[in-house]
């Protein structure tokens, strides 16, 4: 009862850990073989990506599985990932009242049917929002978008201590490990896996996602991915009485200073996992992405 008192004291006083935690530098990323998309937004107002740097991808494999086409969007699902796909088409959230993160434009995401982990914190989706609709309602999400363009094309730079990442939810992001840019049929981004959260607890199978953010190439839309995706040294959740795999990282419950050295170990095993080891695998989840094109909606 004396860990889950802390634990709860914690989530009080500490959101702000969760959002700012001061982790090391991550490494830098590996530049995809394609040309970088030319960062020309000094502005949220003048987002306007040059899409004749980015080559077409010629040499991704298509992926075997399930086809998806909608709205002018389609995609592969590799076999055993998912089911199929469910298109929404989602109306534009625009009150003043809103919060920050429920304001947004119209948009379309198609949701995974049957996809091989259930029962996660975040639902399998991939996210397709119009760039400059979104960039005039939120100034978050242009500054996220912004961020974006200046990642691509900057491929050999550091990485910043958190990446850019869309829709915006109201926790932090505490770490990201894996990162990877990526060429999708008509665009590029970067893949990387990571974890939010609202107060200190570890990394775990019930929170961990892959996500990719990328940009199309004539900068008309933005494509958001969200993935759940398990490993087995991670506990299956972040509750303090879940029991911790033989090779897991411990959770210092007692001192919560000590949550970003506990990252920092998780994101060293992360970084040096085979990509297969991971559930689904980072090879199946990567060639589903690399087999997305976003078009007109």
């Amino acid at each position: 009862m004396k860990k889950r008192s802390e634990l709860f004291f914690g989530f009080v006083i500490i959101f702000i850990l969760a959002c700012n935690l001061g982790l090391s530098a991550p490494a830098t990323i590996t530049a995809p073989s394609a040309a970088p998309i030319t960062d020309t937004a000094s502005a949220p107002a003048a987002i306007v990506p040059a899409a004749a740097t980015i080559e077409a991808p010629t040499s991704v494999p298509a992926p075997t599985g399930i086809s998806v086409s909608a709205n002018g969007t389609s995609f592969i699902i590799p076999q055993g990932l998912a089911n199929g796909a469910t298109l929404s088409a989602l109306a534009a959230s625009l009150s003043p009242d809103a919060p920050y993160w429920d304001i947004y434009p119209a948009y379309i995401e198609f949701a995974l049917d049957g996809y091989v982990l259930q029962n996660k914190t975040h639902s399998a989706r991939i996210i397709i929002y119009p760039v400059s609709e979104y960039a005039k309602v939120n100034e978050g999400a242009a500054q996220i978008i912004s961020d974006l363009q200046t990642l691509l094309a900057n491929p050999n730079a550091q990485t910043p201590q958190n990446l850019p990442f869309l829709p915006l939810f109201n926790a932090g992001q505490v770490f990201h490990s894996n990162e990877q840019f990526i060429k999708f049929q008509n665009g590029v981004g970067i893949r990387f896996l990571t974890q939010f959260a609202q107060a200190p607890y570890p990394a775990n199978n019930q929170d961990l996602l892959y996500t990719f953010q990328g940009i199309t190439s004539d900068g008309a839309y933005y494509v958001a991915a969200i993935l759940p995706i398990n490993i087995a040294f991670l506990p299956q959740d972040g509750n303090p009485e879940s029991p911790l795999p033989a090779d897991g990282v411990p959770f210092d419950w007692n001192n919560f200073e000590n949550v970003n050295a506990h990252f920092e170990l998780v994101k060293q095993k992360l970084n040096a996992s085979d990509p297969n080891a991971f559930t689904p695998s980072l090879t199946s989840l990567d060639a589903l992405m690399q087999s997305v094109f976003a078009g007109n909606q």
